[in-house]
C-alpha cells in the first residue's frame, strides 16, 4: 500500500505528502503548498502511532483532510469486508431524526488486509471534527480515504438520504486538525480486527488498561461522542450509530459510567430541557446525586422540576406510594419498554424500584421527601406475588428489569432494599424456566417462561402499531436485552445467588460469539445480535469493576471475558 496526506477543497484535492509511512514516528514537519500551511506531527503512544495533521491559511478557505491509501488489499470497515464503493459516516447531522438512511460505521476506521500483515487506521472520535468523519472505501479501484470531512454523496446506496459536502472553515487563527492512529496486526477476520481496534482506542484515548473487555466497553462509547449540535453542551454521547446525532436520556445515564468526569458532566448538562415523561424525572434525580457525589454541582433548576414531577406522579391517584408515570393516552411510553401499554393506574416493578432509589437521591440532594420512601418501598414489596416479582401489578409476567433500581441503589448508597427471598424466588423462576434460551433470557415472558402473544403487550384490545413488524424473539417481543439481563444477574449476585456470576459470564459470551461485540439485544429465535456497540452495555463493566473495588466481587468475570476476546476468531 502507498499512503498520502491530502487537503480537500470544494474545487480539488491537493496531495501534500506522498509515500508517507504512517506507522513510524515522523517528528514535526511543515509544508507550504497552494496557499495552505500543512503541519504533521506524530508520536508513539503505548506502541501505536498517533498522527496529527493541521492545515491553516492566511486567507479564509474551506478544507478537510485525509489519509489516502492505495494498493492491492482487502478493505474492511467496522461492519465488515467491502466489495463495492461506499462512503461510511458517523453522523447524519440531524438531531431530530430517529429513522435515517446512511451507510454508517460505529467506529471511523479502515482496515487493509495484506499478505504479510493487516494495516489498521482509526480516526479520533467525531466530536473533534464537527461530526464529519467519513471513510470513503473503493475496493474496485483499490483505494480508501480516512477523512475529517465530506464531499457528499452515497455511491452504491440509491436509497440513501441526501448528504451535502462538509468542509471546515479555516484561516490563520482557526486551523483545522485531523487526528488518526495507524498500527499493524496479524488479524485477518472481522472479530479479531474489532478486538484490536477496541484495544488501541483504550490504550491511546482511554486509561491504558490491558483488559480487552474494558477496551470494548470504553471504545464503543468513546466513538459515540459527538459535538452537541443543539448547543446545550459542548459534547454529548449517542446511544449507538443507529441513533443519528441525538443523546438519549436513559442510555447516556448508563453510558457515562465508563467515561471520564468531563464527559459525565457534559452529558448531564445536555439534559437541560423538559423531561416529564416515563422514568426520566427519577433518573434525573439519581444522576444529579451521582454528579454531586463526584464533587460537581447539579442543575438545581432541572432537579427541582424532576422532583416536582416525581411527587405529582406519586400523588396522581391514591398517593399510596406507587409511581404512576406520565405517558401517552394509550398507556405506552411509560418506561424504557416504550411500545408496551399499561393501564394508567398500574404499578410496574421497574419504575417502582427506581422510585425508591430516586427518593433517597432526592433526600440527599436536600429535598424533603417525608415518609414517601417508606411508602414507595412498601408498595414495591407488595408487588411480590409469593412466587416472583412480576412485570407489573396487572401484568403478571416474568421480566428482567424488576431489579434495576436495586443495583443503582447499591451503587450509590452501598445498601440493598429488596429482601433476599424475593430476589431468589424471582431469579429461580426465570432462570429455571423456558425464559432461558440459547441466546439469553427473554426480556419479558409468560409466567411459565414461554413467549407472550403480542396482545399481552397491549391494553383493552389495543396493541401499539410498533409490534406490527416485530416477530417473536425480536426486540421487546421476547428478545434478550444485554444490559437488563446483566443487571438482573448483578442484582441476584448481590443477594448471594450462587449461579448469577456464571450466568452473567455465559450471557456475555453469547454476544462475543456472534460478532465480537455486545448488542442492544439478541434475537432469541434467530440468534442474531442487533445494534452492535450499543453504548449502555458498558455500564456492566463499570458496575462490576466498582464491586471488585468494594470487595464484593472477584475479577473472575473479567478474566473470562478477556480470555474469550484474546482467542476470538472468525467473522460469523
Amino acid at each position: 500500500m502507498n499512503y498520502s496526506y491530502i487537503i480537500h477543497t470544494p474545487e480539488r484535492n491537493i496531495t501534500v505528502m506522498e509515500n508517507v509511512d504512517p506507522f513510524v514516528k515522523s517528528g514535526d514537519m511543515t509544508v507550504e503548498k497552494d496557499g495552505f500551511t500543512f503541519r504533521v506531527t506524530s508520536e508513539i503512544k503505548n506502541g501505536y502511532t498517533v498522527t496529527e495533521i493541521t492545515v491553516s491559511s492566511e486567507d479564509e478557505k474551506e478544507a478537510y483532510l485525509s489519509l489516502y491509501g492505495e494498493g492491492d488489499a482487502d478493505l474492511v470497515s467496522f461492519s465488515g469486508l467491502r466489495t463495492h464503493e461506499r462512503i461510511f459516516r458517523q453522523s447524519p447531522h440531524d438531531v431530530t431524526r430517529y429513522h435515517f438512511k446512511m451507510q454508517r460505521g460505529a467506529i471511523p476506521m479502515v482496515t487493509a488486509i495484506l499478505d504479510d500483515y493487516t494495516a489498521l487506521f482509526v480516526s479520533d472520535n467525531p466530536s473533534y471534527f464537527d461530526n464529519a468523519t467519513t471513510q470513503h472505501i473503493n475496493p474496485e479501484e483499490h483505494y480508501f480515504y480516512l477523512s475529517s470531512g465530506d464531499k457528499g454523496g452515497a455511491p452504491n446506496h440509491p436509497k440513501s438520504d441526501h448528504f451535502d459536502p462538509i468542509f471546515h472553515k479555516i484561516d490563520k487563527d482557526h486551523p483545522h486538525t485531523f487526528r488518526f492512529v495507524a498500527f499493524k496486526s496479524h488479524s485477518k477476520t472481522l472479530k479479531p480486527i474489532r478486538r484490536d481496534v477496541f484495544r488501541m482506542i483504550e490504550k491511546v484515548w482511554g486509561t491504558g488498561s490491558d483488559s480487552h473487555y474494558r477496551a470494548m466497553c470504553f471504545a464503543s462509547n468513546y466513538m459515540h461522542i459527538r459535538k452537541n449540535e443543539t448547543g446545550r453542551s459542548d459534547k454529548w454521547i449517542v446511544a449507538g450509530i443507529e441513533y443519528a446525532n441525538t443523546q438519549y436520556f436513559r442510555d447516556s445515564f448508563y453510558q457515562t459510567m465508563i467515561m471520564d468526569e468531563y464527559m459525565q458532566e457534559q452529558s448531564y448538562r445536555a439534559l437541560d430541557y423538559e423531561f416529564t415523561e416515563a422514568e426520566n424525572p427519577m433518573v434525573y434525580l439519581i444522576w444529579s446525586y451521582r454528579i454531586l457525589k463526584n464533587g460537581k454541582e447539579f442543575n438545581k433548576k432541572r432537579a427541582d422540576q424532576a422532583f416536582k414531577t416525581v411527587i405529582e406522579c406519586m400523588d396522581k391517584f391514591t398517593a399510596d406510594g406507587g409511581y404512576y408515570p406520565n405517558c401517552r393516552e394509550d398507556g405506552s411510553f411509560r418506561n424504557w419498554f416504550d411500545i408496551c401499554c399499561y393501564e394508567l393506574d398500574d404499578i410496574d416493578a421497574y419504575n417502582q424500584g427506581l422510585l425508591v432509589c430516586a427518593l433517597e437521591a432526592a433526600k440527599r440532594l436536600g429535598y424533603d421527601i417525608g415518609n414517601r420512601k417508606e411508602k414507595a418501598l412498601a408498595r414495591y414489596k407488595s408487588l411480590f406475588n409469593g412466587e416472583y416479582i412480576p412485570m407489573s401489578e396487572k401484568k403478571q409476567f416474568l421480566a428482567l428489569d424488576v431489579t434495576v433500581g436495586e443495583v443503582l441503589y447499591y451503587m450509590l448508597f452501598d445498601e440493598l432494599f429488596i429482601p433476599d427471598e424475593m430476589v431468589e424466588k424471582t431469579y429461580r423462576r426465570i432462570c429455571d424456566s423456558e425464559a432461558k434460551t440459547p441466546y439469553g433470557l427473554k426480556i419479558v415472558s409468560a409466567p411459565d417462561g414461554t413467549y407472550l402473544p403480542v396482545e399481552a403487550f397491549g391494553l383493552n384490545g389495543y396493541v401499539h402499531e410498533g409490534f406490527d413488524t416485530i416477530e417473536t424473539g425480536r426486540y421487546a417481543n421476547g428478545g434478550s436485552y444485554h444490559v437488563y439481563e446483566m443487571l438482573f444477574h448483578i442484582a441476584s449476585y448481590l443477594h448471594g445467588i450462587p449461579d448469577a456470576e456464571k450466568n452473567m459470564t455465559e450471557r456475555l459470551m453469547i454476544d462475543l460469539n456472534f460478532d465480537g461485540a455486545t448488542h442492544e439485544y439478541m434475537h432469541t429465535v434467530l440468534g442474531k445480535g442487533v445494534k452492535a456497540n450499543q453504548g449502555w452495555n458498558a455500564s456492566i463493566y463499570a458496575i462490576w469493576d466498582e464491586l471488585i473495588k468494594r470487595g464484593r466481587a472477584t475479577d473472575a468475570f473479567f478474566k473470562a471475558a478477556d480470555a474469550k476476546m484474546e482467542t476470538i476468531e472468525g467473522d460469523d
